[in-house]
């Protein structure tokens, strides 16, 4: 019984001293008051509904700004990963063929960068917003 207790304090504390998944919402991409170059990617999410958005990167958090001006915060990033690997950092498929995007978004590369990983964000066309599905996380070589 004590064991449960203590992973569950443990666990928390630890989430709590992660800057980079703490539940903040940075400014918009043109904010000149950030840390971290702040380049931002335009991305078509769905094309028969004409649904853009703006997905970049501020200090650890990766955004997304939707074309009615919605921010919404993806993910928490280690930040020393985004200047080294900005050309692959985001990528869009449609891998549940259901007509919008995805965004993958890069979690983490392996020692000599030889395999990248994806946390995938699905769009949620009824909420207007994304949703990260854990299921959907994947490695790929170069």
């Amino acid at each position: 019984m004590k064991i449960p207790l203590i992973l569950g304090i443990v666990a928390a504390f630890l989430s709590a001293c992660n800057p980079a998944k703490r539940d903040v919402v940075p400014q918009s991409p043109l904010s000149s008051t950030t840390a971290t170059p702040v380049v931002a990617t335009s991305l078509l999410i769905n094309a028969k509904h004409q649904i853009r958005t703006t997905v970049y990167v501020v200090d650890d958090v990766v955004m997304v700004q939707m074309q009615n001006g919605t921010r919404q915060r993806l993910t928490g990033i280690n930040p020393a990963l985004y200047p080294d690997f900005q050309s692959v950092f985001f990528r869009i498929q449609d891998n549940n063929r259901d007509g919008f995007n995805e965004i993958a978004v890069l979690a983490g590369v392996s020692f000599g960068a030889t395999e990248r990983c994806y946390d995938v964000f699905h769009y949620n066309f009824k909420r207007g917003m994304f949703e990260r599905r854990w299921e959907d996380f994947y490695c790929t070589s170069r």
